[in-house]
């Protein structure tokens, strides 16, 4: 794994920011960079939508590529989901819940906050001016109801502004960062602070904050020098699980052991906790350095309800991100397995579906059909009766692999490859490519039926069990989830050497399902590719 960097060096870079805003920083090097779930990648993303090998960038002379490596959620660049394209300085990479920005200029400035550092400060006691219990979104969604519902309408007004323009940017802004960085516009329409800024904590460990928005009311209220924030308040806010409002500090001999504020000289504080579920993620603070003008608390229950609502909102952000993956991989999934499975696959949990994705052994059925003497064929017709013909043709063949679980691999010119046992492992698929071999000859003759004598045609059928490797295989440009391995390639042999309407198959479909059909024994047969010789076994029909 690259080690990360914290300071900028002498080569283009990659920041990587998580979804609770750990930031890191990774030097681009000549060779390539792998991004993805596990340890072996030299960007590691440690989230259960980030596939075991998701990405990779690539230098070729000046230029760098990023390329997605078949993930099963995708990777987006600057909004736009891509399989390879060039990198420019400052484009937005989006991996599961990681954002990433490419830098290729060595002056840009890559920290996100560089103006907020997180004093430690000595522990304090005493009673605080102000404080107000805060609770998870379930809870809290009733309190700031109530206190709408008692309190006074200029207020009221305030907060329903908010919460209106809160909700109504959920629908237009996609990024969770970029969301955060409007509500912090918001709350300084209605309160009056010089400056403000938005943490959040990259882990459940207290010391592990991230400074991840910062707001100043203009340019003349940003500081000089960098903001020290309060660790002890920020403390105090999640642990206790309290809103905090701190009035005239200097004044207030109760926060005599609270070093940082006292060298900050703040007037006045607000500091409320930013909900996800039943766990806090963050603090929003807000500042004032007039003294003439000290929050109230008015402001600290409008900036807690606010606070309160915005959990609702990161929630509702985080379940709309997941059904877009689910649909993203919903679709997928569609092109090649039938709706049973599709569902199975999705009902299952994270683990699961990452298994189901990545490349694995196991053990499967391999089905080819294929039709005999096409070019043949298709010299009668023409070029749209063509298409035609074979839309339909394949739309029975996959509605048959489909009835039977199978997986539609791909199409192969006027062939299919279908593959039973993968991604959902059954211990009957040997059965299962059987019965979809007899079920499509018995559709073939229903076809049939309905042509003209001089376009009805033939297939043949070949089918053999054994190890595969399953999963997403490719190139950058273009991947698949597919089956690879000796056992495909004696199926397309056996495919090749089947006779017009008959069903072959290799000696472990055999032994598989040789309770459940008819067969008759061809014996041992040579097969291209292979020193020894490969058992056959014609298929005659399911046992009465």
């Amino acid at each position: 794994m690259m080690p990360p960097k914290k300071k900028n060096g002498d080569r283009p870079r990659l920041q990587v920011v998580g979804e609770k805003g750990a930031v890191m920083e990774y030097p681009l090097q000549d060779q390539a960079i792998f991004i993805g779930r596990t340890d072996d990648n030299d960007v590691v993303l440690d989230d259960s939508s980030v596939s075991r090998r998701h990405a990779k960038i690539a230098r070729d002379g000046a230029e760098y590529t990023l390329a997605d490596l078949g993930s099963h959620n995708g990777t987006a660049l600057n909004g736009t989901f891509i399989q390879s394209a060039p990198l420019h300085d400052g484009d937005q990479i989006k991996i599961g819940g990681y954002r990433l920005t490419f830098y290729l200029r060595e002056s840009r400035d890559l920290s996100p906050t560089p103006t907020v550092t997180l004093m430690p400060g000595k522990d304090w006691a005493g009673t605080l001016r102000e404080v107000i219990t805060s609770r998870p979104s379930g809870q809290c969604a009733v309190e700031s109801h109530e206190w709408l519902s008692s309190g006074e309408s200029k207020r009221n007004q305030k907060v329903l502004f908010v919460l209106y323009e809160i909700s109504r940017q959920l629908n237009a802004i996609a990024d969770f960062h970029q969301l955060l960085e409007k509500i912090m516009d918001l709350l300084f329409l209605v309160i009056d602070a010089d400056y403000g800024f938005l943490i959040l904590s990259a882990s459940r460990a207290e010391a592990d904050l991230i400074p991840v928005v910062v707001k100043f009311k203009n340019r003349a209220s940003r500081p000089s020098a960098e903001i020290q924030a309060s660790r002890s308040l920020i403390h105090k806010v999640i642990q206790d699980k309290v809103a905090l409002l701190v009035s005239d500090a200097m004044s207030d001999s109760r926060w005599a052991r609270s070093e940082s504020l006292i060298r900050k000289k703040i007037r006045s504080a607000l500091c409320v906790p930013l909900w996800k579920k039943d766990q806090i993620i963050g603090v929003i603070q807000l500042e004032s350095l007039r003294p003439d003008c000290q929050f109230t608390i008015d402001d600290l229950e409008l900036l807690n309800a606010v606070g309160c609502q915005m959990a609702l909102v990161i929630e509702q952000m985080s379940l709309r991100e997941k059904i877009r993956e689910e649909e993203r991989l919903k679709n997928r999934l569609a092109r090649f397995l039938s709706p049973q499975v599709t569902e199975m696959i999705l009902k299952g949990g994270e683990e699961s579906k990452k298994y189901l994705m990545d490349p694995h052994h196991l053990e499967a059925s391999i089905l080819f059909i294929d039709i005999v003497g096409f070019t043949a064929l298709s010299e009668k017709m023409q070029t749209e009766e063509i298409n035609m013909f074979l839309n339909q043709y394949f739309t029975r063949m996959t509605e048959i692999i489909f009835r039977n679980q199978g997986m539609l691999d791909k199409y192969i010119g006027d062939g299919l490859m279908a593959v039973f046992g993968v991604p959902v492992q059954t211990q009957d698929h040997a059965e299962r490519a059987i019965r979809t071999a007899l079920e499509a000859k018995r559709e073939l003759s229903r076809i049939m039926d309905q042509l003209a004598p001089e376009k009805r045609f033939s297939i043949r059928i070949g089918i053999n069990s054994g190890q595969v490797l399953a999963g997403n295989i490719g190139s950058p440009q273009r991947m698949d989830y597919t089956v690879i391995g000796d056992a495909v390639n004696i199926a397309a042999r056996l495919e090749s050497m089947a006779r017009p309407n008959q069903i072959l198959i290799g000696e472990k479909t055999y032994l598989l399902a040789k309770d459940k059909f008819r067969f008759e024994r061809i014996g041992p047969r040579r097969i291209r590719g292979r020193d020894n010789p490969v058992t056959v076994f014609d298929v005659i029909e399911e046992h009465p």
